[in-house]
Formats: C-alpha cells, sequence, structure tokens
C-alpha cells in the first residue's frame, strides 16, 4: 500500500483537488481560453493548498 496516499490529509486534499475541477466544469465555459484559464487558476490555488498539506505533514513527520 502507498502510504503516501493513504494518509488522511493528503487524500483529502486529492479530493479537494477533485472538487476544485468539478466546479469549472460544472460552470460549462464554451470559449476555450477562457475555460483553461479557470482550469489553470483552479489547478493553482489547489497547488498551494497541496503545498500546506505537504508542509504540515512534514512537520509532523519531523517531530517522530
Amino acid at each position: 500500500e502507498d502510504e503516501f496516499i493513504q494518509d488522511e490529509v493528503l487524500r483529502g486534499a486529492f479530493a479537494y483537488r477533485g472538487k476544485m475541477i468539478a466546479d469549472v466544469l460544472k460552470l460549462h465555459i464554451k470559449d476555450e481560453t477562457h475555460f483553461i484559464t479557470a482550469y489553470i487558476k483552479a489547478y493553482d490555488e489547489w497547488l498551494i493548498y497541496f503545498i500546506e498539506k505537504l508542509g504540515q505533514k512534514y512537520k509532523s513527520l519531523s517531530k517522530v
């Protein structure tokens, strides 16, 4: 088993990514440029969130 993916916090972060991408898809953006821009923006926001969660995980593992 991959312990990285089994971690609750990180698994939640990946679920959050899915939600953010789904939110973009729900907008039904017809213009390709606007769609790609919205998709990249959502992914960028998720990466910031994910990096924060990785930092928290690193700190918790460093204490062990």
